[in-house]
């Protein structure tokens, strides 16, 4: 019997990248127009919250059938009439945070349940340190309350912080008038996403330097009073989505083809290339990649899995899902650690990961930073947990990432008969979530598994 054909995926826009075009479009001195923006609940959130404080947005789609947002900025913010809803958007409420810290009336910004879970105490106290007032809980949780004016000057983060607080309060440096500097102290987690803000920054001709020391820690300087150029601004792919196809590809055995990605990316996700190397497999461009062009085709084809040792991702905590899927059914230990932002995300990603993975049969161990995965191979019994009862309903607690990862074990191990169930039979809970970064990701796991 051949081969069934690869599958060709395209990979839906950066969610990292359109929340940022999105902020800088509605500060800019004129009107911009984002080509291909990630439309997904997270990104909403914050399109939302910008035209409650004034910014005008007209969807429309282009000649290649592709969304485009249009936005023209006002002036000056107008005061939104009741809090703003970042939803269960992280980076909606630490960019929006620092921005409104701008304006001379206070903004309530507000989330969800697992919004509200999540502390902002770091970016609290650098706010307040530069003048800004901020009421909120002990915990530097949501509701926040935050009034300008913000001044300039310097701000130090403790290490391992998010690196959200620290593209916020470098943006509002950049845009308020005085300017200033924000030092990360080693180790610095998800470096990348600075140099994303960087140069996202920079294609809205705002000018913010970053610089890092020999001992890992990260200095971001900007010069107060920019404001940034009305442009039209094409998003990229996600490299973070991308590992979630890749993944698929790799489990259910067919060849992908995803297009929409940009080979030289600054996106830290750019890393699933060298991880997959890991598990023996061998994904490559399709053409040779010229480092000034845009999108490129990743093509990867089907070959045995093996263990992929340890993989440090504390730049890259995205991809550990979609990664604990793979080392599950990768034969050998598979660690996978350096990211304890990893318990304070959407969800605590390392113990729900570690919950789904033993019940569907597979060995773990949680570490403080990661997990450490006893992969089973095709064919092998499933571990005692997995071994009598009904099949399991695994809780993906709300979390985009962990729902695709979990999804995708879940389809690749229905076709093992002694995994001793089938995806028809077990339900991965919070289906919904995926919309947060993928809103096509249902469809996508169907293509792959053939049907």
């Amino acid at each position: 019997m051949s081969a069934p054909p690869p599958v060709t995926l395209a990979v839906p826009p950066s969610k990292s990248i359109t929340h940022r075009a999105l902020l800088l479009a509605a500060r800019a001195d004129g009107p911009s127009v984002l080509a291909n923006p990630l439309l997904g609940a997270d990104c909403l959130a914050t399109l939302a919250a910008l035209e409650a404080l004034g910014t005008s947005v007209r969807h429309a789609v282009s000649m290649v059938n592709a969304p485009e947002l249009h936005l023209t900025p006002v002036a000056a913010w107008q005061a939104p009439s009741k809090p703003l809803d970042c939803a269960n958007s992280g980076t909606t409420l630490r960019l929006l945070a620092a921005a409104v810290a701008l304006a001379d009336f206070p903004v309530v910004l507000d989330g969800d349940a697992s919004l509200r879970r999540r502390s902002s105490l770091p970016l609290v106290a650098a706010l307040r340190s530069l003048g800004a007032q901020v009421s909120c809980d002990d915990a530097g949780r949501s509701p926040l309350t935050v009034c300008g004016p913000l001044g300039g000057g310097t701000v130090r983060l403790a290490p391992r912080v998010s690196s959200q607080f620290a593209s916020g309060l470098i943006l509002a440096l950049a845009l308020g008038p005085h300017g200033g500097a924000v030092h990360l102290e080693a180790p610095v987690d998800s470096a990348p996403y600075l140099h994303l803000t960087v140069e996202v920054a920079a294609a809205f001709d705002l000018a913010i330097r970053l610089d890092t020391a020999l001992d890992g820690s990260v200095v971001l300087r900007a010069a107060g009073g920019q404001v940034p150029r009305g442009r039209r601004y094409a998003v990229e792919g996600d490299w973070s989505t991308a590992a979630f196809g890749l993944v698929g590809g790799a489990l259910l055995g067919r060849a992908v083809r995803l297009t929409g990605l940009r080979a030289q990316s600054v996106q830290g996700d750019r890393a699933v290339v060298a991880a997959l190397a890991a598990f023996g497999l061998a994904p490559r461009f399709e053409t040779a990649a010229d480092p000034s062009a845009g999108a490129a085709t990743l093509v990867l084809d089907p070959a045995p899995l093996r263990a992929a040792g340890t993989l440090a991702l504390g730049p890259t905590p995205d991809l550990f899902p979609a990664l604990c899927a793979l080392a599950a059914r990768a034969p050998g230990t598979t660690t996978l650690v350096g990211a304890p932002s990893l318990r304070h995300k959407e969800s605590d990603r390392i113990a729900v990961m570690a919950q789904g993975l033993r019940a569907l049969g597979v060995a773990c161990d949680e570490r403080p930073d990661g997990l450490v995965v006893h992969g089973r191979p095709v064919g092998a019994p499933p571990a005692a947990a997995a071994q009598s009862g009904p099949p399991p309903m695994l809780d993906a607690a709300g979390d985009h990432r962990v729902h695709m990862a979990l999804a995708t074990l879940v389809a690749a191990m229905s076709r093992d008969a002694a995994a001793g169930f089938t995806a028809d039979a077990v339900e991965v809970g919070q289906p919904d979530s995926a919309a947060v970064s993928h809103p096509g990701f249902a469809q996508e796991l169907e293509l792959l598994r053939g049907f």
